[in-house]
């Protein structure tokens, strides 16, 4: 008698049904979702912790003493190149200027009259009516009145100089941060900041790199055939992400004692100024440039005392545990260094109810995905 014709007879002798027992028994694999680990191009994302920094960022003080006039903005206000902020009382600069001017006009008077004496000795001395002694100190004379002149001038510069003081205006334009100042009150060079004036649109990020990944970042793009620019996004502290792509401006020319790291210095578009001077921030760095690596989903990734392995199943339908080197992760994918060779079917879904060994019915991740959507 054939072994299938005597396990037949076992069963109808004890009363079971045949094809009920052969479905148990199909159903008694696991059932599991593998996908191929595939070579494809992939990008390098890195994460880095770095602060806000405004381009523009000054202190403004009062450069003439005074009281103040008037107050032309409000705390945390936009304003614009050459915008007047603080007006000083003007009145005391005026009437200095007013004199000056009174004193260059008379000295512009008396210069005439020293010319006029000159010019009149010059002829006398010509026709041999005067000696030369009085015509050396008519010039004198007028060498005197020319310099009181130009000193005149020169008080008046600043003279004027000072009242252009008498309004303070911004620099540029940017926000302006938190003020106490108050009409009438006395302002001096020696008072202080007035205010603070960042600017706001573009605005820069700066973030340390260590040597360890300068070096391994420098390495790729020597490797690489085509290189794109370096991108960069922020994700701010309620886990947004922030609009603007932002790319590389500059990286510092020594290391940082102490962290052993080199701060790198990017630029973000601002326009609606929603980045703030000195926030905190966590910046991507997406380098574009296409390395084709192995690949699998990253969700394949199992990790014990030894490390990191996967599960395969092989063309005989059976699980084998493979340890693996892992590269890095970038999103949903996990890049693998060693371990594994392009096709090799790796299990996805399914793999607590595997181990090494066992015999699996596998389901593509099509079929898994509607039958999930049925249910």
């Amino acid at each position: 008698m054939s072994v299938r014709l005597l396990v037949t007879a076992v069963i109808l002798n004890f009363g079971l049904n045949p094809s009920v027992v052969i479905a148990q028994d199909s159903q008694t694999k696991p059932k599991v979702t593998v996908t191929s680990a595939e070579m494809k191009p992939v990008s390098l994302t890195e994460v880095f912790t770095g602060r806000i920094e405004a381009l523009d960022r000054v202190d403004l003080i009062a450069r003439v003493p005074g009281f103040v006039k008037s107050i032309n903005f409000k705390d945390g206000s936009s304003v614009k190149a050459a915008d007047v902020l603080i007006e000083i009382e003007p009145d005391s600069y005026e009437a200095t200027v007013t004199e000056i001017q009174g004193q260059i006009q008379a000295a512009q008077a008396g210069k005439k009259i020293a010319d006029i004496e000159l010019d009149r000795q010059q002829k006398l001395y010509a026709k041999g009516d005067t000696p030369q002694a009085v015509v050396q100190k008519a010039e004198a004379q007028q060498g005197e009145a020319d310099g009181h002149v130009l000193e005149l001038q020169g008080s008046l510069q600043n003279a004027q100089l000072d009242l252009s003081y008498t309004k303070i205006t911004a620099p540029f334009d940017g926000r302006i941060g938190l003020t106490d100042l108050s009409v009438g009150a006395f302002v001096s060079p020696e008072g202080g900041t007035l205010l603070s004036l960042s600017s706001i649109d573009p605005i820069n990020v700066t973030f340390p790199v260590t040597e360890a990944e300068l070096l391994e970042f420098r390495a790729r793009r020597a490797k690489a055939s085509d290189s794109e620019p370096l991108k960069l996004q922020l994700i701010l502290a309620d886990g947004t992400t922030y609009g603007e792509t932002g790319s590389i401006e500059v990286a510092d020319t020594q290391v940082q004692s102490g962290t052993d790291t080199v701060l790198v210095r990017g630029s973000f578009p601002n326009a609606d100024g929603s980045l703030i001077d000195n926030q905190l921030v966590r910046v991507l760095v997406t380098d574009p440039t296409q390395d084709k690596s192995l690949v699998i989903p990253a969700k394949a990734l199992q990790k014990d005392q030894s490390g990191y392995f996967v599960f395969t199943v092989g063309s005989d339908d059976k699980v084998e545990k493979k340890p693996i080197q892992l590269g890095r992760t970038e999103g949903a994918e996990a890049v693998i260094s060693s371990g594994l060779t392009e096709g090799d079917q790796v299990v996805t879904d399914g793999v607590q109810r595997v181990h090494a060994g066992v015999e699996v019915s596998i389901s593509t991740p099509q079929s898994t995905s509607s039958a999930t959507s049925g249910n």
